[in-house]
């Protein structure tokens, strides 16, 4: 399976991200806000030059490192700079196993030269999991004589 079949699944509207300039408090805001657990940060001043990505667990990390309030500390402070990505092409195996040795939970995916969303573990998970389910029941149906009838 390609990330591309995930992308497609999630019904992505946008590429939901953070200025590196904002407090950490301003992600956790965004985070609640839409119910996501990573954002990707931008350049500031800019809304399509991705510079890094954040997630709630470097907040956690953050606040025990510095010992400061998260209203104190920037994204840039915290943010993961170096980021690991995909391209939609990729198989869910390989991913899986990148995301896996970097200790990551998420994955920016790239069609071409664009960012057109963030991948998490759990996306990759729910949708292995669908396609097993599928398998499972057309593996039943076959080995019980209803396979290609309207018969479940």
């Amino acid at each position: 399976m390609k990330l591309a079949k995930i992308l497609s699944e999630k019904n992505i509207k946008g590429v939901i991200s953070i200025s590196a300039d904002a407090t950490l408090r301003d992600v956790a805001m965004k985070l609640y806000e839409h119910n996501i657990d990573a954002l990707l940060v931008t350049e500031p001043g800019s809304d399509n030059k991705f510079v890094g990505i954040i997630s709630g667990r470097d907040i956690i990390r953050s606040c025990c490192h510095f010992e400061k309030p998260a209203v104190e500390l920037k994204v840039a402070d915290t943010m993961t700079k170096n980021m690991i990505v995909a391209t939609a092409d990729d198989n869910v195996e390989y991913v899986t196993g990148v995301m896996a040795k970097h200790k990551i939970s998420h994955i920016p995916v790239f069609i071409g030269d664009k960012i057109v969303g963030l991948i998490s573990m759990g996306d990759i998970i729910r949708e292995m999991h669908n396609e097993d389910v599928i398998k499972i029941r057309r593996l039943s149906d076959f080995s019980g004589g209803t396979y290609g009838s309207k018969v479940y």
